[in-house]
């Protein structure tokens, strides 16, 4: 698919902790006995990990794969409001006072990693270097939710299409090792969720710019 220029759109990078692995840190202290709070599973494509009113017991981590991330509208639609790889962590935290109307559903087969609610909240609290790490973390999840909405906000709709396949050209590695580009697991009613239109609005977009766009199904 084509490429372009992402300046202003790259995804924040934090600087220190970029390429910090929670796991294999955690393995360095053999006192966390970590058999008995972490699990590894794999979902198929299309499964979902978790949704209302799903009682949240974990903290999952996605080690191959990828899953998109939504809510609700009052009618009970779904709607996508975000996309996770590699590397990210998803669930809920449990500070919202039940307000956590997430759900999960995975584009590709997952593999991911579970870690019990319990023990992640005791360790991003009570160790300093995971501590720090966390909130790089959730700083830059915040920014680049920020910077996604400024970006769908100031463009047209085929402006924002072309942000969101700029910024969703992402290669990642499903469970079974197959290579996917994150823009092209998503139908046309997931990109209209993103920038606030209908699948109309993208399909015809889409179809006027058929030389800029690949074919995304309906």
């Amino acid at each position: 698919m084509a490429i372009f220029n992402l300046t202003n759109m790259e995804r924040p990078i934090t600087k220190d902790y970029h390429i910090f692995n929670l796991y294999h840190y955690l393995e360095q202290d053999t006192s966390y006995n970590l058999e008995n709070v972490v699990s590894e599973f794999t979902l198929d494509k299309n499964k979902c990990l978790y949704k209302p009113p799903t009682q949240h017991l974990f903290i999952y981590e996605v080690i191959n794969g990828a899953i998109k991330l939504g809510s609700y509208t009052l009618d009970g639609k779904e709607f996508v409001y975000d996309v996770v790889s590699s590397n990210d962590f998803i669930g809920n935290l449990k500070y919202l006072n039940n307000q956590f109307f997430e759900f999960a559903k995975t584009l590709t087969s997952t593999r991911l990693r579970a870690y019990k609610l319990s023990f992640f909240k005791k360790v991003i609290i009570e160790e300093p270097r995971i501590s720090e790490w966390f909130i790089s973390y959730l700083v830059q999840r915040w920014c680049t939710a920020e910077k996604k909405l400024r970006k769908i906000n100031e463009k047209s709709t085929t402006e924002k299409l072309r942000f969101l396949m700029a910024y969703l050209d992402k290669s990642i590695e499903d469970a079974e090792g197959n290579i996917h580009v994150l823009y092209d697991l998503l139908t046309q009613k997931d990109l209209g969720d993103f920038i606030g239109a209908t699948r109309q609005t993208v399909a015809t977009a889409l179809k006027k710019n058929q030389s800029i766009f690949p074919k995304i199904p309906g």
